[in-house]
C-alpha cells in the first residue's frame, strides 16, 4: 500500500474516533448536569425541612422551659386536672409601704 493511502486511512479512523469521543463526553456531561440539578432540588428541600424542624424545636424548648408540657402531661395522667398558670407577683402600692418613725421613704432621699 501506498504511504499516502495509509495516512489517509489513519486520519479517517482518527477523525471518526474523535467525533465518537466528543459525542460520548457530551452525553456524559448532559447526564451529570441533570444529576446536579436533581441534587440541588433535594438540598433545597432538605434546607426548608431543617428550618421547619429548627422552629419546632425552638417552640418545644420554650414550652418545656415554661413547664407547659410537663403540666399538660400530668393533667392527662391524673384525669383532667388543668395546668395552673404561674402566679403574678403582687405589686407594692404606696399605701402598703410602711414608715417607721421619722424615716423618709421617697427615692430622692436615698441618693448619696
Amino acid at each position: 500500500m501506498n504511504e499516502i493511502l495509509q495516512a489517509n486511512i489513519f486520519f479517517v479512523i482518527a477523525s471518526i474516533a474523535t467525533v465518537c469521543f466528543c459525542v460520548l463526553v457530551s452525553i456524559i456531561l448532559y447526564h451529570l448536569i441533570k444529576i446536579m440539578q436533581t441534587i440541588r432540588a433535594i438540598l433545597s428541600r432538605v434546607e426548608e425541612g431543617s428550618e421547619v424542624i429548627a422552629e419546632d424545636l425552638t417552640h418545644l424548648r420554650s414550652a418545656i422551659m415554661e413547664g407547659g408540657i410537663v403540666s399538660r402531661l400530668i393533667g392527662l395522667f391524673f384525669g383532667g386536672v388543668s395546668p395552673t398558670k404561674p402566679r403574678r407577683k403582687s405589686k407594692i402600692t404606696s399605701s402598703s409601704k410602711k414608715t417607721y418613725g421619722n424615716e423618709k421613704t421617697s427615692e430622692e432621699d436615698w441618693s448619696i
